[in-house]
Parts: C-alpha cells; structure tokens; sequence
C-alpha cells in the first residue's frame, strides 16, 4: 500500500487524465500527486530517452541495472519483458541485476561499470574513459540521463512505496 493516497483514476482533472491515459499505471498516479505539468514533463522525458538512438539492448540493461541497485521491483517489472523483447538472454538479464559482469562482452562490461559509478556518486571518473570509448559523446549523455531518469522513478516508487501494477503498462503509449 502507496504511503500516500495515489490520484484516483475515477476523479482526474483533463489534464491529469490526459497523462495517465498517456501511460496508465501506478507510477503516474504516484506523480500526479505533484502536478499534470510534472507528470507530462517526465513522461516527455522517458519519452525521449526511448527513442533515443542509444541501442535498445543497452538502453534495458542500464534500466535494469538502476532498477537492480535500487531495489526498485516496480521498474523490474516494467522492463523485464521489454528486455527480452530486444534480445536479452536469462543470463544476461541475471548477470546485468546481480552485477556479474564478467558474463557479458567487453562493451557491455564498460558501460555497466560505468552505471554503477554514477549510481554510487554524482561524478563518474574511474570509468568514464572506458564507457567514453563505446559510446561517444551522444550516447554518454544519454546514458547519463537515463540513469538519472530511472534513479528519479525509482527514488519515488520506493519512497512512496507506490504498488506494482498488475501487470506491465504498454511503453507504446508514452
């Protein structure tokens, strides 16, 4: 049970309908506690961060990866299936969560270790050249900020104790 009441999908404004018809789930019933702005703002953004040019593989393993050292079931679960749908194995997926790294390629290796870093502290250095030399400028900012986006979600998930959905919410209709 959320440790605070989520919006009530029977009483939403247009506007909050609007973005929970966007991507109907707890999660932005969680975020509309703030306001339809924010909600749309977020959703804008996870959006963006989807239709990115980064590899879809990479991009699920990075989300993985934040939901795994969050302790963030909800966003496990919105991505789980979503992972294999782009071609992540069972041992993938199980090296990426509990950081056996060794078990993936050496590119994957690089911008795991790198996630961890960022995770762990705001700067990464230690391995930044290494995650530079795989995924160049574009694709660093963008891992960037998708490791911030899904700390975001799982910092609220898990501190609002927000419930898993009954099943994963298609991301389609971001």
């Amino acid at each position: 049970m959320a440790r605070i009441p989520l919006a009530d999908p029977a009483t939403l404004s247009g506007l909050e309908q609007a973005a929970y018809q966007r991507f109907p789930a707890n999660l932005v019933l969680g975020l509309l506690r703030s306001t339809p702005e924010i909600a749309d703002g977020y959703l804008d953004l996870g959006a963006a961060l989807s239709a990115s040019p980064l590899d879809r593989k990479i991009r699920e393993m990075v989300i993985l990866r934040v939901a795994s050292l969050s302790g963030s079931a909800y966003e496990r679960m919105q991505h789980i299936d979503i992972a294999k749908s782009v071609g992540l194995s069972y041992a993938e997926i199980a090296a990426v969560e509990l950081g056996r790294f060794d078990e993936l390629c050496p590119n994957e290796r690089a911008i795991l270790w790198f996630v961890e870093e960022l995770v762990s502290t705001p700067k990464a250095t230690v391995t930044f050249e290494a995650a530079f030399q795989v995924l160049g400028e574009q694709g660093m900012a963008t891992v960037i900020l998708l490791v911030g986006h899904y700390m975001l979600t799982a910092r609220l998930l898990e501190t609002l104790e927000i419930d898993l959905d009954a099943g994963p919410t298609s991301w389609d209709s971001i």
